[in-house]
């Protein structure tokens, strides 16, 4: 008698686990067929339908579409870098939504760089990497889905690596030199810096640029309003103000219902992860309101001055 017991509950145990079905079987009746496809040919299917236990954060189908794509397409083309993206979706263990509901919690990724993790209690989003969980904690056999609305890239360096690769931050990174602010950008941690393109110098005129670059010490002092403690992606974005490194200015966000904006500069579409922060391209220099004099100053000087 009690053996039959044991073998009733050995099936029963051997039933339940066969009825839960593992990562990719699930993602695979939740129709997410792109990141399932994408497994495939990165070898990793058999991986996520093994024993784990692994943490994933899905992107749907529409996330996919979302992405350039010339993106994508170098994706697919590249198995090695394919397979590095999806293991950076990838955490080892089992983490729900209670265990990583905190601003600048980082969980290390199977590909090797660490997954930064914000809830932003204003606009009551958790977001990996700045993408949003749109349906977290699906508890599967082998660990747990979080289904996202976007596709997490590794970020590959820090803010100032992000500003120097780039080739329409040219003369905010000539700028930042000058102004001897490189170690401050690369040891704040994290920070979001809002990083005017070379059209939104080119706008100031290049009289007036010249004369800021001259001028390290209000030079220092307006780079400094463009970066604000935290990390702040734009599915945290909401209308307020806020403090700057610059001390005597609050900077303002605006959030519209296409559109990001802060003070009258416009955010870009393309948000760019650093390993201590986020970098958000703008098209305009902010000038604080208490150095608004003194830049109105090189202005007056750049219109006045005669060849």
């Amino acid at each position: 008698m009690h053996a039959l017991v044991i073998l009733c509950s050995l099936v029963v145990a051997t039933w339940a686990q066969g009825s839960t079905p593992n990562i990719v079987d699930y993602l695979t009746s939740r129709r997410y067929t792109q990141i399932v496809s994408l497994l495939k040919t990165a070898g990793l299917t058999d991986t996520l339908k093994g024993d784990g236990p692994f943490t994933v954060f899905a992107p749907s189908d529409r996330a996919f579409r979302n992405l350039d794509a010339a993106v994508l397409g170098s994706l697919q083309n590249d198995t090695a870098k394919l397979a590095a993206v999806l293991k950076y979706h990838v955490v080892s263990g089992i983490h729900k939504a209670a265990d990583i509901n905190y601003n600048e919690l980082q969980l290390d990724s199977l590909q090797g760089s660490k997954i930064r993790m914000n809830h932003y209690l204003s606009v009551g989003g958790l977001t990996a990497e700045g993408q949003r969980i749109i349906s977290p904690d699906h508890v599967v056999s082998n660990g747990v889905v979080h289904l996202m609305n976007g596709v997490m890239m590794p970020p590959s360096g820090t803010v100032v690596d992000i500003v120097s690769n780039d080739g329409e931050l040219t003369t905010l990174l000539a700028a930042v030199q000058k102004a001897g602010l490189t170690n401050f950008l690369q040891d704040q941690h994290p920070i979001t810096v809002f990083a005017p393109t070379d059209k939104a110098f080119a706008d100031l005129g290049s009289d007036v640029v010249g004369a800021l670059i001259n001028n390290p010490t209000l030079l220092t002092s307006i780079l400094k309003y463009h970066v604000i403690p935290g990390t702040l992606y734009k599915a945290g974005y909401h209308s307020t103000s806020l403090d700057t490194f610059e001390e005597a200015d609050r900077i303002r966000l605006h959030r519209f219902i296409f559109s990001y904006e802060v003070d009258d500069g416009t955010l870009d579409k393309v948000e760019l992860s650093a390993l201590n922060g986020v970098v958000h391209k703008i098209d305009k220099v902010l000038i604080p309101s208490s150095l608004s004099d003194q830049v109105k100053a090189l202005t007056a000087g750049a219109t006045t001055t005669t060849p």
